[in-house]
């Protein structure tokens, strides 16, 4: 057996995490409803990663504000253009995330004369809670909208993409003409059971998980698709981006997302799921640079 420590603690956090399954897997045996309820907070509960000096001192170009969703309290940004009327981008970041990840997009944006809009999601950044989720992301994106009235774009990235389209189809908010979305899973029903199988959860924990998202929403779990929900999105001018190589998300989702949409698709290699690279900001601004 090798000594390397990063080996030794991927075993260690790998039976950490399974123990957690074996819980969950007893506990469905005796109370499905709870073990579906435990299951549930597991799964939408981020890491709340600690910003570092760079990225502070980014945010710190921008006028902060903050508004108030479902009791908790939630940051936001502006930076301003020097161009009077100048459209306005509004930037969503992803999982276990915050508004600072956009700093390359932020800045591109700023040079070509927009105004940009971005906030910390629910448990994320200097946003207040605990918990996230598409739905609560998606909730959060149409009170920051109708606060703020509708952007001629908005750019989300992973389940900020998911929570834009969300926003959008599902739950009426006031839409965009442009929107670009990066690396985004296509079902979350996949992304729940890829979640099931890392904690090693039978068919049982991952009913209840499934029936208590359906009984906290009041839909079924399939209407969470984005892919689906996209497809009700012919009137925004869509442009979604997928890296070949994306280890989070299969590049087939996003594929599929385009295809229901009916909208430009660019498949990108080498750029992971971070979707970070120049390359990749270039063609975002170029599809949001007004004809």
């Amino acid at each position: 057996m090798t000594n390397d420590p990063m080996t030794i603690m991927t075993v260690q956090t790998l039976k950490k995490i399974r123990s957690v399954g074996k819980m969950l897997n007893a506990l469905a045996a005796v109370s499905p409803a709870l073990a579906g309820r435990v299951a549930f907070r597991i799964f939408c509960t981020p890491k709340r990663l600690v910003l570092g000096e760079k990225d502070q001192a980014f945010l710190a170009t921008a006028t902060h504000s903050t508004w108030r969703m479902e009791g908790l309290s939630m940051r936001s940004y502006i930076w301003e253009s020097s161009k009077p009327n100048a459209p306005t981008i509004l930037f969503l970041h992803g999982w276990e995330s915050n508004a600072a990840r956009w700093h390359k997009y932020i800045k591109a944006a700023r040079n070509a004369g927009f105004r940009v809009q971005a906030f910390d999601a629910p448990a994320s950044g200097f946003s207040d809670g605990k918990l996230l989720n598409v739905l609560l992301y998606s909730r959060a994106v149409k009170k920051f909208i109708a606060e703020n009235d509708a952007p001629y774009a908005i750019v989300g990235h992973s389940l900020g993409g998911a929570a834009a389209v969300m926003s959008l189809a599902l739950l009426g908010a006031k839409r965009p003409q442009k929107m670009a979305v990066l690396a985004s899973f296509a079902e979350t029903t996949r992304v729940i059971r890829d979640f099931a199988h890392i904690l090693g959860a039978n068919e049982s924990v991952l009913h209840a998980l499934f029936r208590h998202i359906e009984r906290r929403s009041g839909l079924p779990i399939e209407e969470y698709s984005v892919r689906k929900r996209a497809a009700e999105l012919s009137d925004v001018e869509g442009f979604v981006l997928h890296d070949h190589g994306d280890e989070v998300a299969p590049v087939a989702e996003g594929q599929a997302i385009a295809e229901a949409w009916g909208c430009r698709f660019l498949q990108t290699e080498g750029f992971g799921h971070r979707m970070q690279d120049k390359v990749v900001v270039h063609e975002v601004l170029g599809f949001l640079r007004q004809d």
